[in-house]
């Protein structure tokens, strides 16, 4: 779906109360809920649907929307002579970010390629509606389930 159209996407991350990753996904009156578990730094388990409609507004896509885009030669060389100026990389980042996402085709044909951003939440995702709240529990029991099935060595302690 991204492929199709890279225009009007974003992506929010935060951790639930009982420290599950929930990813929320929104493309302009659609969106999805990915609940995922940390088995180990490199693999996850997870599940996710789409939600029912309304509300989508609320994830907030703002200036920047999520995307990939190319970053050509130039860009990754001045990328490297700014690394150590936060101020010279903040504004790089901006321009950057000023750029339209474009497909992951094309984003891979380029040199460099810039993704995001990801809006992380410090707090637990809040429902956007009730039909989202019963869809959060629903995927956090079946998540608990296949964790404590399947991947009980990283809940249990070790004595």
């Amino acid at each position: 779906m991204y492929d199709r159209d890279p225009q009007g996407w974003g992506v929010l991350v935060g951790r639930d109360k009982s420290g599950f990753y929930d990813v929320l996904i929104s493309h302009k009156t659609e969106a999805w809920q990915i609940k995922e578990y940390q088995v180990n730094p490199y693999k996850f388990v997870g599940l996710g649907s789409k939600l029912s409609a309304g509300g989508i507004e609320s994830l907030g896509v703002g200036a920047h929307p999520f995307g990939f885009r190319p970053i050509g030669s130039a860009e990754m060389k001045e990328l490297a002579s700014v690394i150590d100026d936060p101020r010279a990389m903040n504004e790089l980042a901006s321009k950057l970010l000023a750029q339209r996402p474009v497909s992951s085709g094309e984003a891979f044909e380029s040199p460099g390629i810039l993704q995001g951003p990801i809006l992380q939440s410090s707090k637990p995702i809040e429902a956007l509606s009730t039909a989202q709240r019963r869809l959060d529990e629903k995927l956090r029991k079946q998540l608990q389930r296949i964790v404590h099935q399947e991947f009980r060595h990283t809940v249990t302690p070790y004595i």
